[in-house]
Parts: structure tokens; C-alpha cells; sequence
């Protein structure tokens, strides 16, 4: 199934631009738009809308425009796009068409409830049977599914295991390259990053065994501890970053470095920071595995996501990964992120895309000045006002560990 947009009115009628799996899709006066209008159109903002597109989904979002986008000639902020609707601004208008099977065929997937919900609780199932473990309780949930704890028959040793079921209508092949694609992701080797052990499928269930980590994450620390003195903030980050670098140097990006996603472990009287579920994000997006969801559709906001990973999805580079980590220092320090969102998810993105983070001593005004200017470098807008690279933001961090 593909998605494509056609320009039927304006000075660019007739171009094209078609999408086979999630994408996103700027257009506006920016040099980094992929439908890029002249620098001196008076109808069109540097960044004008956003079109999110999952065939046969696709969404519209505007950027806080000047003049404002419109939605079958009604003026929207954001709303879903149906086939045949026309998306414009000023005198550029596109025409949307599905191209392929019937709509109401796209796998989709009933997402596990958040424990304690009782509007949305799952019926109660029995732990899952996993050849190779013992699958003992479960650990939580979320978006990608359930993590468990569980013994390995082989090793005797504790491990978590993350299991996703495929959503209904997903072919044997997008689930094949799921398994290669997660498998690669063993390679990594870092003693701050969690090691995948093994990745398996049982009676319709994938499943992921990692190492089990004894701690919590940042999320959970910031909970029971508020926010931290700078000195432990730092050495947290800079061992993530160390794993992070480790990453980057093989051609890897995270995609979805939060709070969530750094731990704790306890290793006898030493804390040592883990870094989660790396590359998950992608590879699962991509799959079509998880009955996709536009952004927001599976949980979580954009409050960790650098500018460009919410416009140029198909063209994350470590330097969003630089932003994440830098965000999620300014929650440790703070206690919040670094922006003041909107509860719609639209309205984050648009948030994150067109604003500045609020300056990290506006929020903690006891911060030395040397070091929020570092965080704030790390935070900027324009991915080639950051670091070079995370190795250079860590060596900045580490003269205040």
C-alpha cells in the first residue's frame, strides 16, 4: 500500500511524491523542506505544515504558520487526511490518494493496557511459555508490549524479556526481517549499553531476552530522589554517552533516548548507567509489526525528540541522539523537559519544531553558567549548532563530574 500527494494547484502543479511505509514530510520556505516554496512567498512560514504518513494513514499538522493551513479549503491545526482530501496553503494545493488494497485490510494491533487503568485493563493472561526460559513475572509495558522477568534454562541466569506480538494482517516477511534486523542489534558490545541475548518467535509471540537490569530507570530515580545535584547528573549522562559513542561509531542511532530508556544498575556497591532498547524504535516503526499508530498513537510525546527526527524521520543522524541525551540531562538537573508542551501530541510536535527549549537556568537558576551553556549547545535547534559528535559533548560534560 502506498500513500501519494500531487500537486494540483500553484506553481509546482504536477510533481509528485509518493510513500511506500512511515514518513514524514515538511513543507515551508526552509532550506531543509522537502517541498521547498521560494524564500520570499508572503503565503508560505519557513516551516508551514507537516504532513505524518503510515499508508493508508496520513495526518496534517500546521507549524503555527502565519497564515495557516488548510483541509479541504476549512482552516485545520492538525487532522486526518482521507483519500481524495486536498491539503494547502496560499495558492499550493495537494491532492491525497491511497494507492492499493482496501484500507480496512492494514494490520492493526490492539496495544497492551498501562497497568492500573481499569478503563483500558487487559483481561487477565497467563505468563507467557518461551522456549529456553522460565518466564516469571512480569516487569511492565508499553508501546512495543510486555517485558517479563524470566531465567535463562541454559545459563541459569535472570534475564528480561521483551515480547511483541505482530499486528493482525502483518505477512510472514515483514516478521522475518524484524527478527534479522533486531538480531544485528546484538552486535553491540558496550558495558553501558543492555546487551541483547537472543531474539525468538513462540506460538505467534517475538520475543527479545536482554540483560536483566537491578535498578530503576531515570524516570523511577528522579521520582524517589527529585532532581539531582549536578555532579551525579553529569556522571550518569557521560557513561551513557560513553555507550551512546560506542553506538554511533557503528553506524547505529537510538531514535528514543528518554528517561525511560537509562538505568540504573546496582553492580555490588557501584551504580552503573545501561542505556535500553537501542535502535528498537526504529527497526519496530519500520516493520509495519506494530499496526502503526502515528506519532503519539502508542503512548509517550515528543518531549525528548530533537526538530529534525519529528520532520525528516527517514534521515535521523546521531545528532539527534546528542539532543535526547541532552534532554534527558535537563530533566535529571529539573525535574521537567526541556519544553513546555501542549497535551496533544500535534501540537508537541509543532511545539518542538518551531521553539526554542526554555534555557536550563530559567528552570534551575543555581546551575553554574559554564555548564547550562553546555547543555543548551547540545539542545540546539540547528543539528549543526550541537557538538560535532556525543565524544565532544561528553569531554565538555566531563570537566563538571
Amino acid at each position: 500500500m502506498k500513500l501519494k500527494l500531487t500537486v494540483v494547484a500553484g506553481p509546482h502543479q504536477g510533481r509528485e511524491f509518493v510513500f511506500d511505509g512511515y514518513d514524514t514530510f515538511l513543507v515551508g520556505r526552509a532550506s531543509d523542506a522537502h517541498f521547498q516554496l521560494p524564500a520570499d512567498d508572503p503565503y508560505f512560514s519557513r516551516r508551514q505544515f507537516l504532513v505524518e504518513v503510515n499508508p493508508p494513514r496520513c495526518r496534517v499538522i500546521d507549524l503555527n504558520s502565519r497564515n495557516g493551513t488548510q483541509l479541504n479549503g476549512v482552516r485545520v491545526q492538525a487532522a486526518e487526511v482521507s483519500d481524495g482530501d486536498e491539503v494547502g496553503a496560499g495558492h499550493t494545493v495537494f491532492r491525497v490518494r491511497v494507492l492499493g488494497p482496501d484500507p480496512d485490510g492494514v494490520a492493526t494491533l490492539d496495544l497492551p493496557a498501562a497497568p492500573g487503568d481499569d478503563a483500558t485493563r487487559a483481561p487477565e493472561v497467563s505468563l507467557p511459555e518461551l522456549p529456553g526460559y522460565r518466564v516469571e513475572n512480569e516487569l511492565g509495558r508499553g508501546g512495543m508490549g510486555v517485558v517479563y522477568r524470566a531465567t535463562s534454562a541454559r545459563t541459569g541466569q535472570p534475564v528480561a524479556v521483551k515480547t511483541i506480538t505482530p499486528a493482525r494482517g502483518a505477512d510472514r516477511k515483514q516478521i522475518d526481517r524484524f527478527l534479522r534486523e533486531c538480531r544485528i542489534l546484538g552486535e553491540l558490545d558496550h558495558p553501558h549499553v543492555v546487551a541483547f541475548r537472543e531474539v525468538g518467535e513462540a506460538d505467534g509471540v517475538l520475543f527479545l531476552a536482554m540483560d536483566l537490569i537491578d535498578g530503576p530507570d531515570l524516570g523511577g530515580w528522579l521520582k524517589a530522589r527529585g532532581p539531582e545535584d549536578p555532579r551525579t547528573a553529569v556522571r550518569i549522562v557521560c557513561q551513557m554517552l560513553g555507550g551512546l559513542a560506542h553506538a554511533h561509531s557503528k553506524g547505529y542511532v537510538h531514535r528514543d533516548i528518554k528517561p525511560a530508556n537509562v538505568l540504573i544498575h546496582r553492580d555490588g556497591a557501584k551504580q552503573v548507567t545501561k542505556l535500553a532498547d537501542f535502535g528498537l524504535a526504529r527497526v519496530y516503526e519500520s516493520s509495519r509489526l506494530s499496526g502503526l499508530t502515528l506519532q503519539g498513537d502508542v503512548g509517550g510525546t515528543p518531549a525528548y525528540m530533537a526538530p529534525e527526527q519529528a520532520t525528516h524521520y527517514r534521515d535521523v543522524r546521531p545528532a539527534a541522539d546528542q539532543y535526547s541525551a541532552a534532554a534527558t540531562l535537563y530533566k535529571l538537573l529539573t525535574a521537567r523537559p526541556p519544553h513546555d508542551l501542549p497535551k496533544d501530541v500535534c501540537g508537541q510536535i509543532a511545539h518542538i519544531v518551531t521553539a526554542a527549549p526554555v534555557p536550563i537556568r530559567d528552570r534551575r537558576p543555581d546551575l553554574s553558567p559554564e555548564l547550562a551553556a553546555v547543555i543548551d549547545k547540545a539542545l540546539s535547534r540547528d543539528p549543526t549548532d550541537r557538538y560535532p559528535n556525543v565524544v565532544s559533548f561528553r569531554q565538555e560534560l566531563k570537566r563538571f563530574a
